[in-house]
Order: C-alpha cells, then sequence, then structure tokens
C-alpha cells in the first residue's frame, strides 16, 4: 500500500456507513488532512486516519434504514403466528418460559454471589502491589502452623533491608477499645493500632484532618464516619481529645466509611508510635518492639514493577540477621496478595491478636462449587427448553410441509424457528430480570452477604448472560431445524412425521436432568442432616440461657468475686461465675504444656482459668475428684483435666497426682479432677486436651463472666449493666448470648446448605416442567395406539404404565450415574468434621423417591385424562 494512500479498509467503512449527503465532504476533509499529515510522517497519518474515522462514526452521519417491505412482512407474519400458537397452546409456551426463566434466575444469582465473592479486597487501587505478611510457624514438634500475625518488628526490618519494599505497615488489635467524649460512652472491637504507613498502602478516603501529620503522645486517632457521627454528632472532630485505651487521644483524622467489600472495615484506626508505647504500657512497649515476640499483622507495598522472588531470594540472609537459629522454624514468613486473602486464608489458624475482619473468610472450593450449581441449573432449565421446542417444533411438521408446498425454502422454515425461539427467550430472559429484582432482599439475606443489585448489569456478568443466551437460542433452534431440512413434500398430509425423530437425545437429555436434579438433593439432604447433627450433638455442656459479660478492665477484674455476688441476688439469674476463656470462645484459647515430669514429653493442651462456680454454671460434669473449693490460696497450684488430656497423658488414676504446667513459668500442680470431654469449638475439630486452674493461678487471670439465666432475658442484661455500672462505671458493658457465638462456627455451612436447597428446589420444579411436556407429547403420539389397546381391553392402569415406564428406565439409569458422584463429593465435605452422620442407603433411596413423586405427580392427571379418554376418538384421531 502506497504511504501517500489514506487505509483502505478504514475507507471503505467509512463510505459503508456515512450518509452520501455527507459522505463526500467528511470523505474530503479526511483525505486533505490526511496528505498533509503524511508529508510529515505517513505512519502518523495513517493512524491519525483511522482515529478520525472512527470519531465520525457517529449516529448524526449513519445513512437511513431501508427495510425491505417484503422482509418485514414476513417477521410480521412469523410473529402473528407465534403469538397464535401461544394462545392455543398456552400450557405449553408458559411451562416453556417459567422453567427456562427460573434457570436464569438462579444463575444470575449464582453469577452475582461469586463475582462478589471473587472482587473482595480487589478494589484498592495498589491491590497488585500489596501483600499481607503470613507467618509459617514451626514448632520443635514438628507441628505446622500458618498465621496472619507476624513478629513483631518484622515490617521495620523489611523496610530497612529490602529495597524493592516501598512501605510497610504493622497493625494490631487488644481486644475491646471504649471511646468517652463527654456523655458518650460506647465500647468497639473493630479497630486497629497501626503504624502510619497503613494510610499509604491501604485505600482511605480522607473526609477532614490529616492521619499522616506529627502528632504529640504515643497514639492520635482516626475515626471513620459513622464513628465520629456517634461520638461527637455534629461537632467538629478534628483536634477534640476522647478517653480512649485509658489515654487522652487526640482525633487526627475522619476518613469515609471502607466499603463494604473489603475484608477489613476499621471503625477506628490509632495511629500509634510503637516506639514509644512505654508511656502506655511498658510491658507492651518491650513485647511490641521484640523481634522474637509475635502478635503483629504486617503489610507490605512493593516499588512498581518489583519482584516478588527478589525478597524470597533474600529471605534467609534476612532471618539470620534479626532472629536466633532456634527459633527461625517458629518465624518464617511469606507473602499473600491482598486478592487472595479473602479466598485463600482458610488454613490460617487464629492467634489472638488479630484485627476483626468484617466480612470472614470464604471458601475458594466453595465459590466453585456454588459456580457449578448455577451452571448445573441453568443446564438443566437449557437441556429442558431445548427438549421441549424440539418437541413443540416436530409437531409442526404438517404446517412446514404446507408452507414448502407454497414455495417456503429450507431457510424461511429455519428462520422462523429462529424467531420464535428469540421470542420466548426474550421473555424467559425479562421475567429473570424482574425475579431478580424482587427476589433480591431474599437473596442478600440467604447469601448472607450485601451483594449490590447493580453487581446484575456488571459488565463482565452481562458477557455471560449473552454467553448462556445465544447457547440455548443456538441449540433449540438448530435441532429442529435440522429435521425441517430433510422434510419433502411427500411427507406433507402426515401430521407428525419426524414424531419419532430425535427419542435418544430426548432421552439423554432428560437423564442429564435429573441426574444432576438428584445429585443436589442428595447433597441437600446429606448438608441438613449434618448441620442438624452438629447443632443438636451434646457438647458436653449446655449453651442455653447463658451470657458472657468481657472483662475490659483491671477495675472488673480486681472486684469480681463482689461482682459475682451480686449477680446472683437478681431472682432470673442462676448461676453466675468468672473465667479466662469460655467454650465457644471467639479470641485465641491458650495453649500450655503440661507434663509428668518436669522438662519431658509435653503435651499441648488448651487452658482455661475459673473459679468454683464455672463447671456448674455451664453444667459440666465430673467425673473423678472433686471442683475447686473456692479458697484463693488452697486452690491457686491445683488443676482438673478433661478425659482427653488424661487418655493421652497415659494417666491411670490421675487424681492426687502432680503434673507440670508452663507457659511463661513454668509451676507444680496437683490433679484435684477429671470433667466429662466438652467441645470448646466447632464439631469440624476432635476434642483435645483440656487443662482447667483455679483464677488465681500462675498462668493466665480471667477474661470474662458467664450468668445463666432462666426468663426475662431484658431484665438480667439490665442488671447485668448496673453491676457493670457499679464496679466499672468507665467501661461500657460488652454483653453476648453464648448459643449465638456458636452459631458462627456454622454459619457458612448453613448458608451454603441454603443455597443448595434452593438451587435444588427451582431444579426439581424444571426438571418437572420438562416431564409435563415430554408426556404431553408422548400422549400425542400414542394417542392411536392407546385407544387400539382399550378397544382389545386394556386397562387404565395398562395405559399408564404404557405411558410412564420409559420414564422410571430414564430416572433409574440418571440415579445410577449420579449416585456414586454424589457420594465421593460429600464423603470429601464430611471429612472437614471431626464429627459427621454416616452416608446410608435411605438418602439415595429418599432421593430417587422424591424425584419419583414430584415428577409423576405434575403429569399423572394428563396421563389418567388420557387413559380414560373414549377410545373412538383415540382410534379417529389421525
Amino acid at each position: 500500500m502506497s504511504s501517500k494512500q489514506p487505509p483502505k479498509y478504514p475507507l471503505r467503512f467509512l463510505r459503508w456507513f456515512c450518509r452520501e449527503d455527507y459522505l463526500d465532504e467528511i470523505e474530503g476533509d479526511l483525505i486533505e488532512l490526511f496528505e498533509k499529515r503524511a508529508e510529515k510522517s505517513p505512519k502518523v497519518a495513517r493512524r491519525r486516519f483511522v482515529w478520525n474515522v472512527v470519531r465520525s462514526f457517529r449516529p448524526v452521519n449513519f445513512k437511513t434504514l431501508k427495510i425491505n417491505n417484503w422482509a418485514m412482512s414476513t417477521l410480521r407474519n412469523y410473529t402473528v403466528v407465534y403469538l397464535r400458537r401461544f394462545r392455543k397452546e398456552a400450557t405449553h409456551y408458559l411451562v416453556n418460559t417459567l422453567g427456562l426463566a427460573l434457570g436464569f434466575m438462579v444463575f444470575f444469582f449464582v453469577l452475582m454471589y461469586v463475582y462478589d465473592e471473587r472482587t473482595i479486597d480487589t478494589y484498592y487501587s495498589k491491590s497488585d502491589r500489596i501483600y499481607r505478611v503470613l507467618c509459617k510457624r514451626t514448632d520443635p514438634g514438628g507441628e505446622v502452623q500458618h498465621l496472619s500475625v507476624t513478629s513483631n518488628m518484622l515490617s521495620e526490618g523489611l523496610k530497612n533491608d529490602f529495597p524493592a519494599i516501598e512501605e510497610t505497615a504493622r497493625m494490631i488489635s487488644l481486644g475491646s477499645s471504649g471511646f468517652t467524649y463527654n456523655n458518650t460512652q460506647f465500647n468497639d472491637r473493630n479497630y486497629a493500632m497501626a503504624s502510619s504507613g497503613i494510610f499509604k498502602i491501604l485505600d482511605f478516603k480522607i473526609l477532614a484532618g490529616d492521619p499522616l501529620r506529627q502528632f504529640s503522645g504515643p497514639m492520635a486517632l482516626a475515626l471513620n464516619q459513622t464513628t465520629a457521627k456517634k461520638l461527637f454528632g455534629d461537632e467538629d472532630p478534628i483536634g477534640k481529645v476522647i478517653d480512649a485505651w485509658a489515654e487522652n487521644v487526640e482525633v487526627i483524622a475522619v476518613y469515609e466509611d471502607i466499603p463494604g467489600y473489603s475484608t477489613y472495615q476499621f471503625n477506628a484506626v490509632y495511629v500509634t508510635k510503637f516506639d514509644q508505647f512505654k508511656q502506655i504500657d511498658e510491658e507492651f512497649h518491650d513485647w511490641m518492639n521484640s523481634y522474637e515476640s509475635r502478635g503483629m499483622t504486617t503489610w507490605v507495598l512493593l516499588k512498581e514493577n518489583a519482584s516478588l522472588e527478589s525478597i524470597m531470594a533474600g529471605k534467609t540472609p534476612f532471618m539470620d540477621k534479626y532472629f536466633k537459629k532456634e527459633s527461625q522454624p517458629m518465624q518464617d514468613f511469606y507473602l499473600q496478595p491482598i486478592s487472595d486473602i479473602h479466598l485463600d486464608s482458610g488454613h490460617l489458624s487464629y492467634w489472638g491478636d488479630e484485627v476483626p475482619q468484617t466480612i470472614l473468610y470464604s471458601n475458594r472450593q466453595f465459590v466453585a462449587i456454588a459456580l457449578l450449581v448455577g451452571l448445573f441449573v441453568i443446564v438443566i432449565a437449557g437441556l429442558n427448553y431445548i427438549n421441549l421446542s424440539s418437541v413443540q417444533a416436530l409437531k409442526r411438521t404438517l404446517e412446514a410441509g404446507i408452507r414448502k408446498v407454497n414455495g417456503a425454502s429450507v431457510g424461511q422454515l429455519r428462520m422462523q424457528l429462529f424467531l420464535e425461539t428469540f421470542i420466548t427467550l426474550m421473555l424467559s430472559y425479562c421475567i429473570s430480570v424482574l425475579l431478580v429484582l424482587v427476589l433480591y432482599p431474599q437473596f442478600v439475606e440467604v447469601a448472607g452477604k450485601n451483594v449490590p443489585i447493580e453487581r446484575f448489569l456488571q459488565a463482565e456478568l452481562l458477557v455471560y448472560h449473552l454467553a448462556i443466551f445465544l447457547i440455548i437460542w443456538l441449540l433449540s433452534s438448530l435441532i429442529p431445524a435440522l429435521y425441517y431440512s430433510r422434510l419433502n413434500r411427500s411427507l406433507v398430509l402426515k401430521k407428525n412425521a419426524f414424531s419419532g425423530k430425535g427419542d435418544m437425545l430426548r432421552k439423554s437429555f432428560v437423564v442429564v436432568q435429573y441426574g444432576i436434579s438428584l445429585f443436589l438433593i442428595i447433597g441437600s439432604i446429606v448438608l441438613y442432616r449434618q448441620l442438624s447433627f452438629v447443632q443438636t450433638k451434646d457438647l458436653g455442656f449446655k449453651n442455653e440461657h447463658l451470657l458472657t459479660l468481657d472483662i475490659n478492665s483491671g477495675d472488673a477484674r480486681d472486684h469480681f468475686e463482689s461482682i459475682v455476688h451480686d449477680l446472683l441476688e437478681n431472682s432470673n439469674v442462676v448461676n453466675a461465675s468468672a473465667s479466662s476463656r469460655v467454650p465457644g470462645e471467639w479470641k485465641t484459647v491458650p495453649v500450655i504444656d503440661i507434663s509428668l515430669s518436669q522438662n519431658e514429653n509435653p503435651l499441648g493442651a488448651s487452658h482455661y482459668a475459673a473459679d468454683n462456680r464455672w463447671l456448674d454454671t455451664y453444667g459440666i460434669g465430673l467425673v473423678a475428684g472433686q471442683n475447686f473449693s473456692g479458697q484463693a490460696d488452697s486452690d491457686t497450684l491445683k488443676v482438673i483435666l478433661n478425659e482427653t488430656a488424661v487418655r493421652m497423658m497415659g494417666l491411670k488414676d490421675p487424681v492426687g497426682q502432680s503434673v507440670w504446667v508452663r507457659e511463661d513459668t513454668i509451676s507444680k500442680m496437683q490433679v484435684i479432677g477429671v470433667v466429662k470431654d466438652f467441645h470448646i469449638e466447632s464439631l469440624h475439630k476432635q476434642v483435645g486436651p483440656v487443662v482447667i486452674t483455679s483464677w488465681n493461678n500462675p498462668v493466665r487471670g480471667i477474661d470474662y463472666f458467664t450468668i445463666k439465666f432462666n426468663e426475662n432475658v431484658s431484665e438480667v442484661i439490665s442488671h447485668i449493666e448496673a453491676v457493670q455500672g457499679k464496679y466499672d462505671p468507665e467501661t461500657p458493658a460488652e454483653i453476648n448470648f453464648l448459643d449465638e457465638q456458636w452459631e458462627r462456627y456454622y454459619q457458612a455451612d448453613q448458608t451454603r446448605s441454603s443455597l443448595i436447597l434452593i438451587a435444588t428446589v427451582i431444579s426439581i420444579l424444571i426438571s418437572a416442567f420438562g416431564l409435563f411436556g415430554l408426556v404431553n407429547f408422548t400422549a400425542e403420539r400414542k394417542t392411536k395406539e392407546i385407544g387400539i389397546r382399550k378397544v382389545l381391553g386394556a386397562t387404565v392402569l395398562n395405559i399408564m404404565r404404557i405411558v410412564l415406564k420409559d420414564y422410571v428406565v430414564l430416572f433409574l439409569v440418571a440415579f445410577v450415574l449420579a449416585a456414586p458422584l454424589a457420594w465421593w463429593v460429600l464423603n470429601a465435605w464430611l471429612s472437614d468434621f471431626a464429627y459427621r452422620i454416616d452416608m446410608s442407603v435411605g438418602v439415595f433411596a429418599f432421593a430417587f423417591t422424591v424425584v419419583l413423586l414430584v415428577s409423576f405427580t405434575t403429569v399423572i392427571s394428563r396421563v389418567y385424562r388420557l387413559a380414560k379418554s373414549n377410545p373412538i376418538d383415540s382410534v379417529r384421531y389421525e
């Protein structure tokens, strides 16, 4: 191509779309500009010419669309024929349209759910360079833990030693934080103590103030918009001083509430100078500024174009520089991209100082399962629609034959099929969009997440909408079109020329539909039974009618016996006790070492410190020995073990024996009792060894009150708040229902169960719709045969058996294919539970029975009506 000639194809495109009365002027101007530019740079001239053609592509320059009157008449005729058939066979079209609409609806909801799960934490402007540092802790026994908390000084070392790192930050949460300003007082756990670098790494939209400015003292405060409004009302927060962490803390910034698609949505950030924390707490200061201690979440922002490999390659000399050789296996680290936090953190153990997550970790495997379930449902709906569309088209061979005799080409017959299918699909799509809008609140409730409704129109999701629409449209039109292409004039007077064609394909579709439905039914039953099992299994204690009150200050801890005494004064309070942790703990349960000899074969055991009322409050039974006496001096060095601890230590007669208990210090204690095993975590985990010491033990102090009540919970809560206010007026009461805390263990499983159950019900309904249409088709095909059989003496039951037997066989084939797959998948899921149900044959038999009953209930009236019809009408049917 000559460099002085404008590009050929853009010029052709211009001549194709541009109206004739504008073309000469626009084309002349563009060529003139091209020639001038080509004198300086032909390459630039061609590029600018293409761009100018694109800019000219606008509605005002478009040619007027000329519509062929014959084509419009044909389309109008096809549409009228479609509407007539819709009225004539309304049942068929409604079944087809509604079945597909339900499939679309489920698929669209699943797409919204999956897209939301996959995009959490990806909105950060630097998300491709942000990493959270994870710790790989290998203890001397070789046991490996993965943690989201690292060495407390790791962020400082990384920033100093790795040039590829642009910024680091560390953050921590130390229990409940009280906020007090004038008469406003409340507690909040959703905060972070963080170095100022956090504002350079994560995206905070600052509304007022500056979190990076200099301030006096060890910490200042940045609040989100909601908390600032709650604390200060209409006052300007900047520069105000509040009482927090027993300190006067200045508010230096207010930021917009963090979006709902972030794992961390802090209500407040204490901008902290960790190297000056001694002014608040000297012991904490030493711990926070030690490489050997652990508790900080560490963030890293890489420089642009920096490689992660360069950091990992320098890890060995870095570890040698900052960590002792013996502690390196306990402090090993690796980097996790921020976009992977939500779906790839299920392997992390909880340590205790992590900043609270607003959005709990999910599971990439379940997101894939949810997408697969959505695809299952749309496949069922699509196959169902394709089946019924092909059946409907094959019933119209007489109409097609007459059209061919009158001169219609095969192409025109296909065009009619494509148009009618398109109209039905558009109706289904519009109904599904309406259903999505109407049922959106229920979807949000079931999914347990606030997915924005705007997500439905996300460009990335509309691509999937279009793809599914086109696939179903093409397949449901092409299959009958292939039969029409073989139609010849000799068959014109035969009403159902191809009514028997494609039986094998249709039967295969039915097998796939019902195989998927059976798989989902079996899955739903197993999910329901397992969740019911874990929620009703004996936990070894009673968690009903229990309230917990956090101890968030030294005042409450110092007066705990008086607080327990005052709590018991209310007639609705059955019992009250104090302990370091509670079963179903939402913080970390400390692990201590216990052994028979001072330095040999230590056993890691969960540790609870408790008073003498604790066992009675929880209904935990003693199997040997006795409870604590309640005398502080005599109980200090006494312990109670659970049955698992006794078994794992090999103790045959534990009461009276001495054991060594070690955390930061080591103490020799005497076993005074053994309690029945009780669960301290979800049933995903086995009961482990537990050591219970007295509240005044040398290892760990108390952190909770537990109140057992019988009725009038609102009165009990008011009483608890009054007692708290009497002994600790500076700290708001933080009260929780223990059974609600236990429910959170199974919240994700409950959500999964609900989603799969809904998908299962809809899949059965769609399959039943399809069966109804197919049985109608079978009934019409066998009308004459049935009439003849009735004349020859066949009973109603004989007729029903003839019509339905083929479908029973198809259900059996579907069952044989689905059952092994369901058993394999569900066994893998149940293996995550330490305590699980057994999958019995009854589950599979019940699923098969449900499918048979639901399916045949929808068609039995039609088959019965056919069997009872007058044989004379049947014989002359054709």
